[in-house]
């Protein structure tokens, strides 16, 4: 048997398993606290986003939040009412899956609206019952991290490599921290007389990628819901707290690339007095996971004339491109009543989306708002909710329509400061974000992870035309017929019973024609 040289590299890759989205409706009733004339706004979000892999199925399970903010039909004041977090949980197929492998799961709402429902209790065009409808999209993607020898080069006496190049991101190494934010007082109200609930959710991300290491820096966003005695109102007040966490990641080095999942664990929260003052004081656990690659360009074997191979079919998700852009989202906001000064805007990018044309992404979004004003009718303070829709364009060369595209941002400013002398109606916002846009293609790619000498099989006896050959695993039409000296046209004459010819069956007993001048 002629030598053969066979060089290698090894890879360190996400395969894909599969992929799936499902849409979810939410259809539930809503019973206010009292009567209301109409619903000024819902204020929506999905938290605590779980999952859990079984065969063949990924178990989704998050968490609907929402706000409703309605006009009382006595007072005509805006009040705020926390509907009860409703637990949502559904299964979704995707055929492979396995305990042993990770998914990558967004849980996302499309559309959610309330109908007020006339009953026997409603008066004046007034209502406390709501009827609820709210759409999710659900989108999971399953993968595993695979390492293998790639075969990159083959060399023999009458051996024909087959090539193709790929690009991939191969992965250089992960990490995982768990990190705990914890005695931080917040101070509340005298009056407050216990916490009802917290909302918290991460904001403004930022990864660094240092030697061996991956500097993470966040926001901790928390809207802290409280009672207040002797009226038993719930009234609301929010907090942001800094972090940054170090994730050790072997191998991590500047310019490669980082993907970064950060997760809140845990919550508990204590109403605390000290000196005569009242604070909130909370704990909360993060779980940080970094993984840093790095995107290569390689040409590998697929395939050798004149040897036996192994190989190993992929689906990987090879990234195309990547790009940001800064966007200003400047508008004009009218409160309802004249206002002496905005306390506080709590804002947040919703509704990203990303469509990919010819060598760009078309980026749609909204921007939420809430702003917090003082009202000069009452000194109260209240509420108004306000969306910008934006589209921006991001240019990423390379980028065709139909490719896949993955929209993330951030808000690095946002203010709200008035037109004209105060108390007035007449305000102007201004927003600064940053959009960031990732282009990946899954595509299926066959790589040889094996190269050995083809075997010589025993001649045909004297005297015989054919033989028999029982089939193995790996084998295919084009081999056995290499490896006994006749065609795959030849074998089909002399095999009825073969109607497929990528089907081959194991065990199944196939006849191999004696070639020309044997038997």
């Amino acid at each position: 048997m002629a030598e053969i040289s066979v060089t290698t590299r090894t890879l360190k890759v996400e395969n894909v398993i599969g992929e799936a989205v499902k849409q979810v409706n939410v259809v539930r009733d809503i019973t206010l606290p009292v009567l209301a004339k109409k619903i000024e706004s819902v204020d929506t979000k999905i938290n605590n986003v779980e999952h859990k892999i079984i065969d063949n199925k990924v178990i989704v399970e998050a968490t609907l939040h929402k706000q409703i903010y309605y006009v009382e039909c006595v007072t005509g004041d805006v009040q705020e009412f926390t509907v009860p977090d409703e637990k949502i949980t559904e299964f979704v197929h995707i055929k492979g899956a396995n305990p042993d492998m990770e998914a990558k799961v967004d849980v996302d709402i499309e559309y959610c609206d309330v109908e007020a429902v006339k009953t026997k209790h409603s008066e004046n065009g007034c209502h406390r019952l709501f009827n609820q409808t709210c759409i999710l999209r659900i989108r999971v993607k399953v993968i595993e991290t695979i390492e293998l020898e790639v075969v990159t080069g083959v060399s023999g006496e009458g051996l024909v490599p087959s090539f193709e190049t790929i690009t991939i991101e191969n992965i250089i190494g992960s990490g995982m921290e768990q990190f705990n934010i914890s005695d931080n007082f917040i101070e509340l109200p005298i009056e407050t007389k216990k916490i009802k609930s917290i909302d918290a959710e991460i904001q403004d991300v930022e990864e660094k990628i240092l030697r061996g290491k991956v500097l993470i820096k966040g926001k901790l966003h928390k809207q802290i819901f409280y009672v207040v005695e002797p009226s038993g109102e719930v009234k609301e007040t929010s907090a942001d707290i800094p972090f940054s966490v170090f994730v050790p990641v072997e191998g991590a080095r500047e310019g490669a690339t980082v993907s970064t999942d950060i997760r809140i664990e845990f919550v508990d929260s204590e109403l605390v007095t000290r000196n005569g003052r009242k604070f909130v004081r909370e704990t909360v656990v993060l779980k940080v996971t970094a993984k840093v690659t790095d995107r290569i360009t390689i040409s590998v074997v697929t395939a050798v004339a004149g040897a036996e191979v192994d190989v190993r079919t992929l689906k990987i998700e090879s990234v195309i491109g990547r790009g940001q852009r800064q966007v200003n989202v400047l508008g004009d906001i009218i409160t309802p009543t004249p206002a002496r000064k905005v306390a506080r805007v709590d804002a947040e990018l919703r509704n990203l989306e990303g469509e990919a044309i010819r060598n760009k992404v078309i980026v749609r979004g909204v921007l939420h708002k809430q702003v917090y004003y003082v009202s000069a009718v009452d000194d109260q303070l209240r509420e108004l909710t306000v969306e910008e829709p934006f589209t921006e364009f991001i240019h990423i060369e390379g980028v065709q329509e139909g490719d896949i595209v993955d929209v993330s941002g951030r808000i690095e400013y946002v203010n709200v400061e008035a037109k004209e002398s105060t108390p007035t109606t007449n305000w102007r916002q201004t927003a600064v974000l940053e959009i960031r846009a990732k282009v990946t293609e899954t595509e299926e790619i066959t790589v040889v992870v094996a190269v050995r000498g083809a075997e010589v099989e025993p001649s045909c006896p004297p005297g015989t035309i054919q033989q028999t050959y029982v089939i193995q695993k790996g084998d295919t039409l084009f081999n056995i017929a290499r490896r006994f000296g006749v065609t795959v046209q030849e074998i089909l004459a002399v095999n009825p019973q073969i109607t497929n010819p990528n089907a081959l069956v194991v065990g199944q007993v196939i006849n191999i024609p004696c070639p020309s001048g044997m038997g």
